[in-house]
């Protein structure tokens, strides 16, 4: 574990996806702007609502035979010093180009990412704004303590809010028309778990 931080510092801001592909230490990351930047796992609850989103997407995209969609961990390659995570990622039909066996080599069409403490502030701010400029589409932020989506759509001048949803709400995709998921569903845990 010392090992690794001193290569991670000595090479900050330079490496690229070949270098990162070299790691091998049995953790996760993403490279930001050729910044090597350490992804804790996630816990239970991230992790269930993300299988919620999944799976809601995944039976709307399948039904319509649009495309597919992917969970993490699975490497985004945004550009040559830009590889990230994204929790859900939705990629239609026209784009399956990108898709190699390893990574996506470009933009998916939709990004959803559910906030960890160790998260929050990077998805919100600096991912966000790498997701617009490299071509996402929409952008869903899921705050699973505040029990809230907030569904982004890519604009020429950055992001239009295009809806906030809670559990009472049923969430719409300006991206897939005729998708509907109530809150409920994205929320809801197994029934008798409490946290």
């Amino acid at each position: 574990m010392t090992e690794a931080a001193p290569r991670e510092s000595s090479l900050r801001g330079t490496l690229t996806y070949a270098d990162y592909l070299q790691i091998d230490d049995g953790r996760q990351y993403e490279l930001i702007e050729g910044e090597l930047v350490l992804t804790p796992s996630p816990g239970f609850l991230h992790q269930h609502i993300a299988a919620n989103i999944g799976g809601l997407l995944r039976t709307y995209v399948d039904k319509h035979n649009i495309g597919l969609v992917l969970y993490a961990p699975f490497d985004v390659v945004l550009a040559d010093n830009l590889v990230l995570q994204p929790d859900v990622l939705y990629l239609s039909r026209e784009r399956f180009d990108l898709l190699t066996e390893n990574c996506l080599k470009g933009a998916p069409d939709l990004v959803v990412e559910v906030l960890s403490p160790a998260s929050g502030r990077r998805d919100r701010l600096e991912k966000s704004r790498l997701y617009l400029k490299h071509g996402v589409k929409e952008y869903w932020v899921v705050d699973p303590s505040a029990q809230t989506v907030e569904i982004f759509s890519a604009r020429e001048k950055g992001w239009l809010l295009a809806g906030a949803y809670g559990p009472e709400d049923t969430l719409n995709s300006p991206l897939l028309p005729g998708f509907a998921a109530h809150g409920a569903e994205i929320f809801r845990l197994p029934e008798g778990l409490v946290l």
